[in-house]
């Protein structure tokens, strides 16, 4: 049986040989971004678009996901930082997982094959779960084509996954795991579970992600991960009460800058998915909730562009009393003294239409001004598409006060 699937393994990589020579010419040359500098990820966390982003976060933990504006990575598993000459040829990452969840990712997407693999001594080799780029749907005996028989394994993808919602308990993340397993739900459900089982929110059987389904609610469960896998329900009744069968109502977009893609493109006459700083705006503006990016690093524009409320270099508690939240005119937020005089922005709480207070005040009378309308409450934008609309709704008022604030702790900012 080894040997039938050893003399398999053999001919699958003389087939693919063309892209291990390939391999070893890209090799000759070190990709200067293969390795970015940590502390240059540590600096982008305590910058204030790192800090913004963090914020945001913070402030639509109550809202439900569905709600969400949340940067994902496409292929998180296919970086540069796991290249040699063999594996990852044509990557759409960076950074590791790891650092792609420092940078803000809160969608991970690991694709897992059950394939050839050549780890370990030769009497090791065999089939397992690795996290592979191929979507082909052709096998060469064991091996799917276009994966490679070094690629990571799924548990070391996991791993990473673990160690950073380990140290960072209070975070929530979608896990989405493209299924390529010919069916090896068992094997798969026992990587995931070994890693992260504690930490994930059990979909209880086949079921989409409830579209009222927050991330406080996940937290108040004692749990950090929804797990995600695409192919419908499974017949496994572990994976089947772990996993969500599909977003529900969450909506995503993701981009492919790959150079197989290119080339795909050129002869299709098609081009190629690319996503830019505008596309991301404009996307949370009409009310998406996930936009997947490839090539995620420190340095990258759109991050910034994925926020949506507070002005550059805000909150700043500029001379230490600063705790209360305000929409400015062009709809972004600053921080300003809770005892200074604006309107309050008030939302139905049945249509969640805003309007404006009749009146100016100090931020703590908020809620009674807001009830004077009606049936409103004072209230906070969750996301890009809701703060466009509080900006409408402002007419020719310039600043209105938002129900948000870090009274209770400098820096930490909630809605009420």
């Amino acid at each position: 049986m080894f040997k039938r699937t050893f003399i398999r393994q053999i001919s699958a990589l003389a087939t693919l040989g063309f892209f291990s020579l390939h391999a070893l010419a890209m090799s000759a040359t070190p990709d200067p971004q293969a390795s970015v500098d940590g502390d240059a990820i540590t600096q982008f966390q305590n910058s204030w678009a790192g800090k913004a982003l963090a914020h945001q976060r913070n402030m639509d933990a109550n809202k439900p996901l569905a709600e969400n504006n949340i940067i994902g990575s496409h292929n998180s598993y296919n970086s540069r930082k796991y290249r040699n000459a063999t594996r990852y040829l044509d990557p759409q990452q960076i950074v590791s997982i790891y650092d792609q969840l420092r940078l803000g990712a809160r969608f991970i997407e690991l694709d897992a094959h059950w394939t050839a693999h050549t780890h370990g001594w030769p009497w090791q080799w065999g089939t397992d779960l690795l996290l592979c780029h191929s979507g082909i749907g052709v096998d060469v005996g064991d091996l799917h084509v276009g994966c490679s028989l070094t690629d990571r394994r799924v548990e070391d993808g996991i791993a990473e996954v673990a160690r950073w919602i380990n140290e960072n308990p209070k975070e929530v993340i979608i896990l989405y795991f493209e299924d390529h397993t010919d069916g090896r739900h068992q094997e798969l459900f026992n990587v995931i579970n070994k890693q992260l089982g504690a930490n994930i929110y059990a979909s209880q059987g086949c079921k989409a992600i409830p579209n009222t389904l927050t991330k406080n609610q996940v937290l108040a469960s004692g749990k950090q991960v929804i797990v995600w896998k695409d192919g419908g329900c499974s017949g496994n009744q572990n994976m089947s009460n772990m996993a969500f069968t599909s977003l529900g109502d969450i909506n995503r977009i993701w981009e492919d800058r790959t150079s197989i893609g290119a080339i795909g493109a050129f002869f299709t006459n098609g081009s190629v998915k690319k996503i830019e700083s505008e596309d991301v705006i404009q996307a949370f503006k009409n009310g998406g909730n996930i936009v997947n990016l490839d090539d995620m690093t420190h340095s990258d524009d759109r991050l910034s562009a994925a926020i949506w409320s507070w002005d550059v270099n805000e909150p700043n508690n500029w001379g230490g009393n600063q705790d209360c939240a305000l929409q400015w005119e062009n709809g972004r937020w600053d921080d300003t003294s809770c005892s200074n005089q604006h309107f309050f922005a008030c939302q139905h709480n049945e249509t969640q239409e805003w309007n404006i207070s009749t009146y100016q005040d100090a931020w703590q009378a908020g809620q009674q001004a807001c009830s004077l309308l009606g049936n409103y409450r004072f209230s906070t934008p969750s996301n890009s598409l809701e703060n466009e609309k509080l900006k409408t709704a402002k007419g020719g008022i310039s600043h209105v006060w938002l129900n948000a604030s870090d009274r209770t702790e400098e820096g930490t900012w909630i809605t009420h």
